[in-house]
């Protein structure tokens, strides 16, 4: 008969030295101290020559099952003997290396393919492809939406089944054959980036300082020491009774990713800003929220409104 186990104590008694990855799992999928046979997840008992047997797991939980693979990818040696890099751990530094060196998918893949042919027995990854079905696991993943060219709407929610912009009837694929829209926006899910700030036994606390760290002399350090944040305090007290709701300041500028001011094509990313933490944390990059990517020339102005539209029904 199946047994269960708290997620906590699988990771205690089959990862030793207990590793960061096993915490950033945790972290990412919030499942510390929670008992799984409640939440109708089980799986078989470890054995004597595995250290760690994910067994079956019963029912259709996949957030379950994304969590059982990261755990047996963070438990499982590079290669044989290795104790400083895990398969899980080897490739999120590797897919760091690529973002800070803002390398493409192509040289990715050629590198995973010589470090593949160079170490047979090391478990890496064929191509960048089978390498991104493993980061996404751990939420790094965002939604195509379909956008009007004019930027007069999204075919989103009631509207994504539409064929021409509702507004404008401009047509909404540019490729009939190949159903390839005219503009795309991308949209990073809000949701679980915020349920992570309060999952991570890091952030949890500090999304909450702005109500409980005091003011003592009472100059304005932070957006919380102002009038407006006090006013909207007032405005709004059913929401600014509880610290953990998350206040956001919305920012946003243009950039061309092909570095030739000669292509005239710009991207405008949408960057989030968690005031509830310290000033000292809040406007550090690692805290910035990219919640979207919108493609156009000029500048969205008044239009970016249509954009928000996923942010605000999430």
């Amino acid at each position: 008969m199946p047994q269960t186990f708290h997620s906590t104590h699988v990771i205690e008694e089959t990862l030793q030295p207990q590793d960061l990855m096993v915490t950033m799992v945790n972290d990412a999928f919030g499942f510390m101290g929670n008992n799984i046979n409640e939440l109708g997840v089980s799986y078989e008992p470890m054995n004597s020559e595995e250290t760690f047997n994910k067994g079956h797991i019963y029912g259709h939980n996949e957030e379950y099952a994304k969590f059982y693979e990261l755990v047996e990818d963070g438990n499982q040696p590079l290669y044989e003997g290795c104790v400083k890099y895990s398969k899980l751990s080897f490739l999120v530094k590797l897919y760091h290396i690529k973002c800070l060196c803002r390398m493409d998918d192509k040289a990715m893949s050629m590198i995973l393919e010589l470090l593949k042919d160079a170490f047979k027995d090391a478990k890496i990854p064929v191509s960048f492809y089978e390498a991104k079905k493993t980061i996404n696991k751990l939420g790094l993943n965002y939604t195509k939406i379909h956008a009007c060219p004019n930027d007069c709407m999204l075919y989103f929610g009631e509207d994504e089944g539409l064929q021409e912009c509702k507004k404008c009837k401009t047509y909404r694929w540019k490729d009939n054959k190949k159903k390839q829209p005219t503009k795309i926006l991308r949209y990073f899910p809000l949701k679980p980036r915020l349920r992570r700030l309060f999952m991570c036994s890091k952030t949890a606390e500090s999304m909450r300082w702005h109500s409980s760290a005091g003011n003592q002399d009472g100059l304005m350090r932070h957006p919380r020491d102002s009038q407006a944040w006090k006013a909207f305090d007032l405005l709004y007290p059913e929401f600014a009774i509880d610290p953990r709701n998350v206040r956001l300041d919305l920012a946003s500028d243009s950039f061309n990713p092909f570095r030739a001011m000669a292509t005239n094509y710009s991207i405008w990313p949408v960057v989030l800003i968690p005031y509830n933490r310290p000033p000292w944390e809040c406007m550090k990059q690692t805290s910035f929220i990219l919640s979207m990517i919108i493609p156009r020339k000029q500048m969205p102005g008044n239009d970016i409104d249509v954009y928000l539209l996923p942010l605000i029904k999430s």
